[in-house]
């Protein structure tokens, strides 16, 4: 009975009616009709399992199109190209290989059953929750695959997990490693510190000229300018010109009325169903029962649930989707069309089964008025007029603009708006037009800065279309002594600020390795002093680079402080005493820290374990990988 009614039914409904029953059957035994399994070479080998240059240049197309989601289109086309991904690719495929040869060697497995449930459940396989036989050729087709090699590259996927899941969860960690880890990442330590302020110190500096010519002969090698263009361009995009056609009501009175000429009324049916198979006494049973809960008001979908024998539908209530009429076998569909919304058909026998038919929900389809269509009519007439003078354009910009002695002649010849930039170098941001990496390159690139052409039509998008031009050009060249003579001067001051900053901190320094306290100190110069208790790392009140160097230091004595000296980022100079370190304990964590800590830490050395023991398997293994020039073929 399954089987005359698949025949008769489509989509996504034959395989609701049907239910899992045909899946192996679609999963395996389709491929034949549309594959043929053509060997184009070999591109590794791992331990004599070969890698075909097929599943390299599947595995390449892959990852094209991760980093090209990941990182948009603003990069540059070399990125994405096969020479620069192949060499990662292959060697993810020969880690992947060396991981499923000892799986394999092992016996691990998974029967198809298993590949079966896992694939059916995949969401890009589905349409509407549901696995869609056609969805599922249509997807593994566009990424390279027959249903045959997904199975298996599937099931290789499923062994590698498994196989580093049994690896990263046979490592644990001792309360030794704990104990020494929360020591060091919760330990504390107690200092004080002065501050020489730069402040105002660089502008009570003198400099002399000759000291600013020689450092300006010095490093003149790197006093070079940044390569400037100024440019012209045109920017030809489809919805600019979308912007200048207007559409007259004849035409949006032709196309509606040709919408209408095209348009079938039509009437679609949401249908549920209870199928009880067989015509015995526990057939007849089992349906005089299902009248008798009805009658009683009990709960349709409940009841397809418990008592339907088409495994496909009963677990969603018996919904068997919508039909215009020709979806389900012609018996059902006269039935369901006796049916009003809500209603439930008396047991209706169809190709040897017996149905209960529920009509769900009922939708009258007719034309849309002209006022309903009017503004879609309109957008869409536009858009295709201007789809259509977009690729004249195209041409003509592309034909015009080659041998332009300016685009200022193209743009008016074309009844374009022809922009200009300002002077610009490599790292400008704040022009639109340059914030495409394509046409930044464009702009300084030779055909455009030394030739002085206009570049290529820049295809930005399947609807915008890009050229440039120079208008002026600044090239690379050595910047003179009057331009730098003020930076030579700031940096030349900040240095003898510093210098002295440094030189005072030096006697400081010298008082305090004599053992002169850090307060005495201070209070001899009348600096400031700055203590702070039990601080961790992580600590926000404290200089980032002063409070690296304090955990940096040795354990102190306790009545001998460290001391430390430095120039932070902001031109101070700090002088520091570490006066005491107290570890931290696992004792003082909460229950669920501590937990947290140990899984992160076993997650941390589990990870470096498992990369160790790749590196290991693949030094003991044979593997040869062959140039893409001398794939085997």
């Amino acid at each position: 009975m399954l089987q005359s009614m698949r025949s008769k039914i489509k989509g996504v409904v034959a395989f609701v009616l049907i239910g899992l029953l045909t899946i192996p059957l679609a999963l395996v035994g389709v491929e034949n009709l549309f594959y043929s399994n053509h060997n184009i070479g070999e591109a590794a080998s791992v331990d004599g399992k070969i890698i075909s240059e097929r599943e390299v240049q599947i595995a390449i197309g892959r990852e094209r199109q991760r980093l090209q989601a990941q990182l948009g289109d603003n990069i540059p086309g070399d990125f994405f190209s096969d020479e620069r991904l192949r060499q990662p690719v292959i060697d993810s495929l020969v880690q992947r290989a060396l991981i499923a040869n000892i799986a394999d060697t092992g016996n691990m497995t998974f029967t198809d059953a298993t590949i079966d449930e896992t694939i059916v459940t995949l969401p890009d396989f589905q349409v509407d929750g549901v696995f869609d036989q056609q969805r599922f050729v249509q997807v593994i087709r566009s990424i390279g695959h027959t249903p045959a090699s997904f199975r298996a590259l599937l099931k290789e996927d499923m062994l590698v997990n498994q196989m580093q899941s049994a690896l990263v969860s046979t490592d644990f960690i001792t309360n030794s490693e704990v104990n020494n880890t929360v020591a060091l990442s919760r330990q504390t330590r107690d200092f004080s510190w002065v501050t020489l302020p730069l402040a105002g110190l660089p502008e009570t500096m003198t400099v002399t000229q000759d000291e600013i010519s020689g450092h300006y002969e010095e490093n003149k090698s790197s006093y070079l300018s940044q390569e400037q263009v100024a440019i012209e361009y045109i920017d030809l995009n489809v919805s600019d010109i979308e912007k200048s056609i207007d559409i007259g009501e004849d035409e949006i009175l032709q196309q509606y009325e040709q919408i209408v000429k095209n348009y079938t009324d039509s009437t679609e049916r949401e249908a549920a169903h209870i199928m009880v198979e067989g015509d015995d006494d526990t057939a007849q049973q089992k349906i005089t029962t299902i009248q008798e809960k009805l009658a009683a008001g009990e709960d349709f979908a409940a009841l397809a649930s418990e008592y339907s024998d088409d495994f496909g539908s009963r677990d969603n209530g018996g919904n068997l989707g919508v039909s215009s009429g020709d979806g389900f076998p012609e018996a059902f569909e006269e039935a369901l069309s006796l049916l009003e919304e809500g209603q439930v058909s008396e047991p209706t026998e169809i190709d040897g089964a017996t149905h209960f038919i529920k009509l769900l929900a009922l939708t009258e389809k007719t034309a849309p008025t002209l006022e309903e269509q009017r503004t879609v009519i309109e957008a869409e007439l536009k858009r295709a007029k201007a789809e259509e003078q977009f690729i004249q354009d195209s041409q003509a910009l592309e034909d015009l603009s080659y041998n332009a002695q300016s685009l200022q002649e193209v743009g008016d010849e074309l009844g374009l708006p022809v922009g200009k930039t300002g002077l610009f170098s490599r790292f400008s941001s704040d022009i639109e037009i340059i914030r495409d990496s394509r046409v930044l390159n464009a702009a300084f690139s030779e055909q455009v800065t030394i030739e002085g052409h206009s570049s290529e039509v820049l295809a930005l998008s399947a609807d915008r279309n890009v050229v440039v031009k120079m208008v002026e050009h600044k090239p690379v060249r050595t910047l003179t002594l009057e331009e730098k003579t003020g930076e030579i001067t700031e940096e030349l001051k900040l240095e003898k600020a510093k210098a002295q900053l440094a030189q005072q901190a030096q006697s400081i320094r010298e008082a305090l390795d004599a053992g002169d306290s850090i307060a005495t100190v201070s209070e001899q110069r009348e600096l400031t002093l700055s203590s702070q208790i039990a601080v961790q790392r992580n600590a926000a009140n404290v200089p980032r680079e002063l409070l690296d160097a304090i955990f940096a230091l040795s354990v102190p004595s306790e009545s001998n402080p460290v001391i430390t000296d430095l120039h932070l980022d902001n031109g101070d100079y700090v002088l520091a005493s570490l006066s005491k370190v107290t570890n931290g304990s696992v004792d003082d964590l909460e229950v669920v820290e501590r937990n947290n800590l140990r899984n992160s830490l076993s997650s941390g050395l589990a990870g470096d374990a498992y990369r160790a023991w790749q590196d290991e398997i693949r030094k003991s293994s044979d593997i040869e990988i062959y140039s893409s020039e001398s794939s085997h073929l």
